[in-house]
């Protein structure tokens, strides 16, 4: 066992969907290895790009899993989001394409879905899609609205398959309007780094991050000097490493893995 490996880390943030669970259903093991980190003294965190539901609905779904989780634990793409428009000055009516879900929670921090009035036009995971609503996208866009997007994931995992996520519509609306995003909130990206660091009061060397995707979790990890673990449960596989340049320090085939239940925290 490499006890400098796990030495520094004073957080441990997980991604949820393909990681702790998969369509709602806890993966085997998640429960213990979270006691063991608390047993331990290390801080543990959720981080998902999924901006179909807001922050509340994630803390009420871990709860009803049986996990011990409290609104800090919670980090996700749509209050990183709220984040990356504060930055870039923009306030008040934008047009989102997404859930309801997402539509409340921005309303809820001063964001409004308002197209006549839209400052900006926010792309999230839209479950509830309409042709409408990515016709009317596109034509902000190309009028001159800059756009911006909550995440970049191509695919989400689910029992059923993937199902095409933020960043398939982000692909549509870049092949329609030859104009790229000005900026993604959520990983692998530092708004939502930003938001992590804030919560735990920590700074990037002193995370972990344990996640199933090599173009967002693990390159967030390579980018900011975290320390990762692959997870081969959700959207990744062995083969997809061989041609990867997003490298994890660790790969386990799940979070019930007794290998992550090794190393001395």
């Amino acid at each position: 066992m490499n006890n400098n490996y796990t030495q520094n880390v004073k957080l441990v943030l997980f991604d949820l969907d393909g990681t702790i669970y998969i369509s709602g259903k806890l993966i085997p093991g998640a429960k213990r290895f979270l006691r063991h980190l608390k047993s331990t003294g290390i801080e543990y965190g959720f981080m998902t790009n999924n901006s179909s539901i807001g922050p509340i609905h994630y803390l009420h779904k871990l709860q009803s899993l049986g996990l011990d989780v409290s609104p800090k634990n919670i980090i996700t793409s749509a209050e990183a989001a709220t984040i990356m428009l504060n930055d870039f000055n923009i306030s008040g009516d934008i047009f989102i394409l997404g859930t309801k879900s997402l539509k409340k929670y921005l309303s809820e921090r001063g964001y409004f879905h308002r197209p006549k009035k839209a400052k900006a036009v926010l792309i999230g995971f839209d479950t509830e899609l309409k042709y409408e609503d990515l016709r009317d996208a596109v034509r902000l866009i190309t009028a001159g609205i800059p756009y911006f997007a909550t995440h970049p994931d191509v695919i989400c995992p689910s029992a059923d398959g993937p199902l095409p996520d933020a960043g398939a519509i982000l692909s549509a609306i870049k092949t329609a309007t030859g104009i790229k995003p000005k900026a993604i909130a959520g990983k692998p990206n530092r708004w939502i780094v930003k938001l992590a660091c804030r919560n735990f009061s920590v700074k990037t060397q002193n995370i972990m991050i344990i996640g199933d995707r090599l173009q967002t979790d693990i390159r967030m990890a390579n980018r900011y000097k975290m320390k990762s673990a692959l997870i081969l449960s959700g959207v990744t596989d062995k083969k997809h490493l061989q041609t990867s340049k997003y490298k994890p320090d660790l790969i386990v085939n799940s979070i019930g893995d007794k290998t992550l239940l090794e190393y001395e925290f």
